[in-house]
Protein backbone atom coordinates (compact mmCIF):
# COMPACT_ATOMS: atom_id res chain seq x y z
CA UNK A 1 0.00 0.00 0.00
CA UNK A 2 1.26 3.31 -1.01
CA UNK A 3 2.30 5.44 1.86
CA UNK A 4 -0.34 8.40 1.05
CA UNK A 5 -2.77 6.07 0.97
CA UNK A 6 -2.31 5.02 4.80
CA UNK A 7 -1.90 9.36 5.10
CA UNK A 8 -5.15 9.59 4.13
CA UNK A 9 -6.20 7.23 6.68
CA UNK A 10 -4.56 7.95 9.35
CA UNK A 11 -5.62 11.86 8.32
CA UNK A 12 -9.13 10.60 8.58
CA UNK A 13 -8.59 8.99 11.42
CA UNK A 14 -7.62 12.28 13.17
CA UNK A 15 -10.08 14.31 11.98
CA UNK A 16 -12.62 11.63 13.37
CA UNK A 17 -11.15 11.74 16.83
CA UNK A 18 -10.57 15.70 16.16
CA UNK A 19 -14.12 15.56 16.27
CA UNK A 20 -14.96 13.35 18.88
CA UNK A 21 -12.91 15.58 21.23
CA UNK A 22 -15.12 18.35 20.34
CA UNK A 23 -18.74 16.30 20.74
CA UNK A 24 -17.27 15.35 24.16
CA UNK A 25 -15.91 18.84 24.98
CA UNK A 26 -19.13 20.35 23.83
CA UNK A 27 -21.65 18.43 25.92
CA UNK A 28 -20.62 20.63 29.17
CA UNK A 29 -22.51 23.09 27.29
CA UNK A 30 -25.88 20.62 27.19
CA UNK A 31 -25.64 18.84 30.58
CA UNK A 32 -25.69 19.71 33.95
CA UNK A 33 -22.20 20.32 35.68
CA UNK A 34 -21.81 17.05 37.66
CA UNK A 35 -18.87 14.45 37.74
CA UNK A 36 -20.30 12.45 34.66
CA UNK A 37 -20.20 15.79 32.40
CA UNK A 38 -16.60 16.88 33.54
CA UNK A 39 -15.09 13.15 32.88
CA UNK A 40 -16.68 13.47 29.49
CA UNK A 41 -14.61 16.71 28.94
CA UNK A 42 -11.36 15.21 29.91
CA UNK A 43 -12.15 12.43 27.61
CA UNK A 44 -12.62 14.77 25.16
CA UNK A 45 -9.40 16.91 25.67
CA UNK A 46 -7.40 13.32 26.27
CA UNK A 47 -8.99 12.79 22.31
CA UNK A 48 -7.87 15.74 21.28
CA UNK A 49 -4.19 14.96 22.06
CA UNK A 50 -4.46 11.95 20.50
CA UNK A 51 -5.65 13.76 17.20
CA UNK A 52 -2.77 15.96 17.66
CA UNK A 53 -0.62 12.50 17.70
CA UNK A 54 -2.28 10.52 14.67
CA UNK A 55 -1.31 13.92 12.44
CA UNK A 56 2.43 12.77 12.71
CA UNK A 57 3.75 9.67 12.19
CA UNK A 58 4.44 7.49 14.63
CA UNK A 59 3.11 3.73 15.30
CA UNK A 60 2.70 4.26 18.49
CA UNK A 61 0.11 6.60 18.68
CA UNK A 62 -1.55 4.12 16.79
CA UNK A 63 -1.41 1.64 19.22
CA UNK A 64 -2.41 3.96 21.96
CA UNK A 65 -5.37 5.35 20.26
CA UNK A 66 -6.25 1.94 19.19
CA UNK A 67 -6.18 0.81 22.89
CA UNK A 68 -7.87 3.91 23.97
CA UNK A 69 -11.31 4.03 21.64
CA UNK A 70 -12.13 0.35 21.97
CA UNK A 71 -11.60 0.77 26.11
CA UNK A 72 -14.21 3.84 25.76
CA UNK A 73 -16.37 2.35 23.39
CA UNK A 74 -17.07 -0.91 25.89
CA UNK A 75 -17.02 1.05 28.72
CA UNK A 76 -20.01 3.48 27.07
CA UNK A 77 -21.59 -0.51 25.46
CA UNK A 78 -21.58 -1.40 29.49
CA UNK A 79 -23.41 1.88 30.67
CA UNK A 80 -25.66 1.99 28.42
CA UNK A 81 -29.94 2.47 29.58
CA UNK A 82 -31.50 -0.92 27.97
CA UNK A 83 -34.28 0.08 25.87
CA UNK A 84 -32.79 3.71 25.42
CA UNK A 85 -31.52 4.77 22.60
CA UNK A 86 -29.45 8.19 22.60
CA UNK A 87 -27.86 9.12 19.26
CA UNK A 88 -25.29 11.16 20.91
CA UNK A 89 -23.91 7.75 22.54
CA UNK A 90 -24.32 5.90 19.38
CA UNK A 91 -22.57 7.99 17.39
CA UNK A 92 -19.58 8.14 20.08
CA UNK A 93 -19.81 4.46 19.93
CA UNK A 94 -19.19 4.52 16.04
CA UNK A 95 -16.63 7.01 15.57
CA UNK A 96 -14.54 4.79 18.29
CA UNK A 97 -14.54 1.62 16.79
CA UNK A 98 -14.37 3.42 13.67
CA UNK A 99 -10.95 5.19 14.29
CA UNK A 100 -9.68 1.98 15.82
CA UNK A 101 -10.59 -0.22 12.86
CA UNK A 102 -8.17 2.20 11.13
CA UNK A 103 -5.85 2.43 13.32
CA UNK A 104 -5.49 -1.73 13.37
CA UNK A 105 -5.57 -1.56 9.70
CA UNK A 106 -2.50 0.89 9.15
CA UNK A 107 -1.00 -0.65 11.96
CA UNK A 108 -0.96 -3.85 9.85
CA UNK A 109 -0.72 -2.76 6.47
CA UNK A 110 2.80 -0.97 8.16
CA UNK A 111 3.86 -4.55 9.47
CA UNK A 112 2.87 -6.39 6.88
CA UNK A 113 3.85 -4.45 3.59
CA UNK A 114 6.78 -5.25 1.20
CA UNK A 115 9.35 -2.38 1.03
CA UNK A 116 10.44 -2.68 -2.97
Amino acid sequence: MPVYATRKIRNTAAVLMLAAGISHISQLWLRDIDVTSLSFGLLGMYYLVLALGLSGRSRFTLWITSISVVTSASHAVSRWPSGQLDPLLAGHILVDITVACLCLYILFRTRHTTMD
